[in-house]
């Protein structure tokens, strides 16, 4: 278990990432990964963020029934799970500095896309869904990033804010899910990461149910631009902590 401070500061992250999750539907990973791989080795706080989230989702899904349709994203979903286990390979013959680059690296180009609303759009939206979700699934296994290439894609296919945030919870609880059996057998998943998974729930709980209370009550969109600005900031220390060794 990392030291006290260590873990008062990840029970922090993990609180206003769930408050993004829970507000947005998105930006658990992608906030709290480059913040916590910055002090923490990041083969810990892959599987730890794994649990954490995929647990947390549960009352996310049950908040957006009503608005998810299977039919919109099980192709992207099937080449996400397929591809977690591929992903859980490459993560194990990464050293810690390769994952944080990678992690900044990538929450660094979903924040800057989104923040610039760059958008090309797919014309066949399933069909395109595919390599996405591929992209989604050696993401999840090897940083734990499910949701990056997914959150890029919805947004510049300019899907409707309710479907969005309804589809995206689906999406990640299913591969999330996914990632399990692959991070046992990897043996990433190991006890340690589950007993600070369980320090960390409580904090990620009162997060998302804070989160649902205000995704009526405030813009999700000044929510997400300053999560968003927050994301920045955590790409790039975690890209100049894995330069720096």
């Amino acid at each position: 278990m990392p030291d006290l401070p260590f873990v008062i500061g990840s029970a922090v992250t993990v609180l206003f990432a769930s408050l993004t999750q829970g507000a947005t539907g998105f930006g658990f990973v992608v906030i709290s990964a480059p913040i916590m791989a910055s002090y923490l080795d990041p083969k810990l706080v892959i599987p730890v963020l794994l649990i954490v989230g995929t647990t947390l989702n549960f009352p996310l899904m049950v908040h957006t029934r009503r608005e998810f349709s299977i039919a919109r994203i099980w192709p992207m979903m099937l080449a996400g799970v397929v591809c977690t286990p591929i992903g859980t390979f490459i993560l194990t013959r990464l050293d810690a500095p390769q994952i944080k680059i990678i992690l900044g690296v990538v929450t660094g180009t979903v924040a800057v896309a989104l923040l610039l609303g760059l958008q090309r759009t797919a014309r066949n939206q399933r069909l395109a869904s595919i390599p996405v979700g591929a992209a989604s699934g050696l993401l999840t296994g090897a940083t734990g990033l499910a949701g990056a290439p997914v959150i890029l894609f919805f947004a510049n296919q300019g899907v409707e804010q309710r479907q969005f945030r309804a589809d995206i919870i689906y999406y990640l609880a299913g591969v999330s899910l996914s990632a399990f059996p692959s991070y046992a057998v990897a043996g990433v998943l190991t006890l340690e990461s589950v007993q600070l998974a369980a320090v960390l729930l409580p904090a990620g709980a009162a997060g998302v149910f804070g989160g649902i209370w205000l995704s009526g009550r405030i813009p999700a969109l000044v929510f997400r631009r300053i999560a968003l600005g927050i994301v920045l900031i955590a790409a790039v220390i975690a890209i100049t902590s894995g330069v720096t060794g």
